[in-house]
């Protein structure tokens, strides 16, 4: 399913073809896979291997550390790519819960949020920040920044761009963190973490105001 989208992505957004091309690639060589942890690293060498000959040169040079992404995370090393598809993977169906994680942390496995969801819930829309690792939702207090928890909504902004009524950005003047609200009722086909990664130019854009991203995602923005 991720694999199709992220090909249907690429078709509609040609200046994102390349990543969600690699990402397709990726997903489909997953599958349904159930690894175990211990499997991981050799996964993670696996879907390297398999799109060696189409990736940029970073990722081809890169030697994916799966444990140490997990333990300590390093979302701008080009290795993180195959770190965080192997994880995923795994994560998917591992039995894993944090009881003491933060309001801004993944309940599930402790994680930084990579993104927003805005989902409709009564007469309004609920916000649930989406894992950066597991791709768990959870509920999140709208109009709160998820890195420093500011709540001014003097100091809370929110964006959008022409063309793009599925994403909005949300960027904090405390912190200068910002990161991206996908509103899945624009585009019912929608699979946030992946269509994330179809809308560079919003991170760029972002990048250029002094702000940076709560967690960046796949593509490292």
């Amino acid at each position: 399913m991720k694999g199709a989208r992220a090909l249907t992505l690429a078709a509609r957004y040609p200046q994102s073809a390349e990543v969600l091309g690699l990402v397709a690639a990726a997903y489909d060589l997953i599958g349904n896979s159930r690894p175990l942890f211990a499997d991981l690293q050799m996964l993670a060498e696996r879907i390297q291997a398999a799109l060696h000959d189409r990736a940029p040169e970073p990722l081809r040079a890169a030697i994916p550390g799966v444990a140490a992404y997990y333990h300590q995370p390093d979302p701008f090393a080009p290795s993180s790519f195959f770190a965080r598809l192997a994880l995923e993977a795994w994560a998917r169906h591992a039995p894993l819960q944090v009881p003491d994680a933060a309001p801004n942390e993944c309940p599930r496995c402790g994680h930084a949020p990579q993104l927003g969801v805005l989902r409709t819930a009564g007469n309004g829309d609920a916000l649930f920040l989406a894992c950066s690792l597991c791709r768990q939702e959870w509920a999140f207090r709208r109009g709160t920044c998820p890195e420093c928890g500011e709540t001014d909504p003097e100091k809370i902004s929110f964006y959008t761009a022409e063309g793009l009524p599925q994403v909005r950005t949300q960027a904090c003047q405390s912190c200068h963190a910002y990161l991206h609200l996908l509103l899945p009722e624009k585009d019912f086909a929608m699979i946030p973490d992946v269509d994330e990664l179809a809308f560079p130019a919003l991170d760029v854009w972002a990048t250029e105001q002094g702000l940076h991203k709560v967690w960046p995602n796949l593509a490292g923005l």
